[in-house]
């Protein structure tokens, strides 16, 4: 019972703050969260959530964070990105 209320307090303190794909890529972009989709990609096939890519008003966007989130960056995505 322990375990199960330590691991319920580490997960809400951990999803509080946390921001989404979406919000980072906003940020990071000058697009704003309703303008902006993410994308299926490799990265979200394989579960990972520090790298992504996004549309926003025509263009596909790479964004790449750190595991806590307090850092994104962004560019335009390539032909060689995991983003189609």
């Amino acid at each position: 019972m322990f375990k199960r209320v330590l691991l319920a307090v580490a997960l809400a303190g951990a999803l509080a703050g946390c921001k989404t794909q979406t919000a980072l890529t906003a940020g990071a972009t000058g697009c704003g969260v309703t303008e902006l989709d993410v994308l299926p990609s490799r990265y979200a096939r394989e579960g990972t959530t520090t790298a992504w890519c996004a549309k926003c008003k025509g263009k596909t966007y790479h964004c790449v964070s750190n595991p806590q989130r307090s850092r994104v960056e962004c560019r335009l995505a390539n032909p060689t990105d995991p983003c189609g």
